[in-house]
């Protein structure tokens, strides 16, 4: 993929085209029934910069197939409800039963747990990096792949300086290196993007 910026300018439909216009419609597990069921759980959600919440894990999932080339319909469909457990009423169980097993797991394996008393986000964020690194390889590139997107629309969240400042400072020390050992195409998008939002 030439330009990351393209996909910034599409809706979810259009995303939601790209997508299956790369991994079609008879996978296992079905892309296209994770891609109906993120769109279902997250309507009506809006990110911070008031942009439809699906155009996230769409973009997620373009990301890792037209910058990591990763083709795994599992990878997909995790990628695709890597939020579920965190912001809506979907059960991992509920995830097995559709899209088995293992995305299951890298769904739980991606889900951030809520801070404990007088834990902050960004321990929370750094202890999940941690446990990143014991995680499925896969959890690690849909992680990486997450991260980016949150990096390329963070001008626009309305995030305060200070946790800012943080999400980048956990963005370098805690999954930049998880990225280079999983997926170098990703790894050089993730630093450059670092270097272009402390500039």
């Amino acid at each position: 993929m030439s330009d990351l910026r393209e996909l910034y300018e599409l809706d979810a439909e259009a995303l939601e085209e790209r997508l299956l216009e790369h991994v079609g419609r008879d996978t296992w597990p079905p892309v296209h029934e994770a891609v109906a069921l993120s769109r279902r759980i997250h309507e009506g959600q809006e990110r911070k910069d008031t942009t439809d919440y699906v155009r996230h894990p769409l973009r997620t999932a373009l990301i890792l197939v037209e910058l990591a080339g990763v083709q795994d319909p599992t990878a997909l469909c995790a990628a695709l409800l890597h939020d579920a457990l965190e912001d809506t009423a979907l059960s991992a169980e509920e995830i097995e039963e559709t899209f088995g097993v293992r995305t299951a797991d890298l769904v739980r394996a991606l889900t951030l747990p809520r801070p404990k008393d007088g834990q902050t986000w960004h321990e929370v964020c750094m202890a999940h990096f941690d446990k990143l690194a014991w995680a499925p390889r896969d959890a690690q590139i849909v992680r990486s792949a997450d991260r980016l997107d949150n990096l390329h629309t963070l001008e626009d969240s309305g995030m305060e300086e200070e946790r800012r400042r943080e999400y980048l400072e956990e963005t370098e020390k805690g999954l930049l290196e998880l990225t280079l050992a999983c997926n170098t195409p990703l790894y050089h998008a993730l630093r450059e993007r670092l270097e272009a939002l402390r500039t």
